[in-house]
Order: structure tokens, then C-alpha cells, then sequence
């Protein structure tokens, strides 16, 4: 692929990241939403991101949603820049210090949340509440969560990756996404 073709996609993968990321806005801040349908854009904006720099960095991206190997196939420098600019935007309650564990979740967020009613196929419905209120008796905690979603640190990586993108491209790096 020749750089004119390379930065055309690169610019028009970024540009659908951010009209996921502007619907995902509009759709959360909506108090009639009843869905992941949200969190499913920010996590398709998060890979749109991942997948434009792992190909400006690689020159090629596999069509998968494994985003530890994603990640990992960065070279180090990168892969530390978009630690660095992502802990810089995290508040005190955000936690970076397993990002291949987060990858990891993300990508199966991703697969999974689409088709939810799979998780739980075989179970009646008061087996499905059963399961829920179990979870909710001893102590809800994440490391038990079916789908866990950690939208702070999702947040921070995605502005992380998109500032690695603007800067390749060379384009407003001040911009947020």
C-alpha cells in the first residue's frame, strides 16, 4: 500500500472512531437508554484506534478482536507512549497496572456483549434472576462479574491511542476525542 492510500485509512478509521465515540455520548447521556449499546461503540472506537496504529506501526492488522496481541505487536516505545498519555488522563480511581488483563476483558467485551442471551443460554428465567442476585449476596464484585467494563480506563487508553494516531498523521494533537 502506498503512504497516500495509508494515510487515507488511517484518517478514515480515525474519523469513524469519533463519530462512534460522538453516538456513544449522545446515547449515555440519554436517561432512556436501556442497553450496553454505548459501551459497544466506545469499545468498537477503542479498536478502530488500536487497529489504525498497530497498522501504521506494523504496516498490517489481523482481522480479529485480540487486543493483548494487538497491543503487544506495537513496538515497546509505542506501546509505553500510549501507557504514559493514558495514565495521565486516568483520575485516582482509574487502574492501568494490568492493561493486558483490561485488553483482554475489552476483547471479550466486545464479542461477547453483542450477544448476551449466549452467556446465559440454558438458563430459565428464574435461573437467569438466581444468578444475578447470588452474584449481588456476595459482594458484586467485578472479579465475579460476568462482564466487567472499566470505563474510566477504556476512556483513557482510547484518548491515548487517538492521540498516537493525530500525531502520525500530523494532524491537531490538542484535539480530544
Amino acid at each position: 500500500m502506498d503512504a497516500e492510500r495509508l494515510v487515507l485509512q488511517i484518517e478514515l478509521m480515525l474519523s469513524e472512531a469519533r463519530k462512534r465515540l460522538t453516538d456513544a455520548s449522545i446515547l449515555s447521556s440519554n436517561l432512556e437508554s436501556t442497553s450496553d449499546a454505548a459501551y459497544l461503540l466506545q469499545l468498537l472506537a477503542f479498536e478502530l484506534l488500536l487497529k489504525a496504529t498497530v497498522r501504521i506501526h506494523t504496516g498490517s492488522v489481523p482481522r480479529n478482536h485480540g487486543y493483548p496481541e494487538l497491543f503487544a505487536s506495537l513496538p515497546q516505545e509505542i506501546r509505553t507512549r500510549v501507557v504514559t498519555v493514558a495514565a495521565s488522563r486516568l483520575a485516582t480511581q482509574g487502574d492501568l497496572s494490568d492493561l493486558d488483563g483490561l485488553l483482554g476483558t475489552w476483547g471479550q467485551n466486545f464479542v461477547q456483549l453483542r450477544y448476551p442471551f449466549e452467556r446465559y443460554e440454558g438458563m430459565t428465567e428464574d435461573e437467569y434472576i438466581a444468578h444475578g442476585e447470588r452474584w449481588f449476596e456476595r459482594g458484586a464484585l467485578d472479579a465475579e462479574a460476568d462482564f466487567t467494563y472499566y470505563p474510566e480506563e477504556l476512556a483513557a487508553v482510547t484518548h491515548a491511542l487517538a492521540f498516537e494516531v493525530r500525531t502520525w498523521l500530523g494532524t491537531d494533537i490538542s484535539e480530544d476525542i
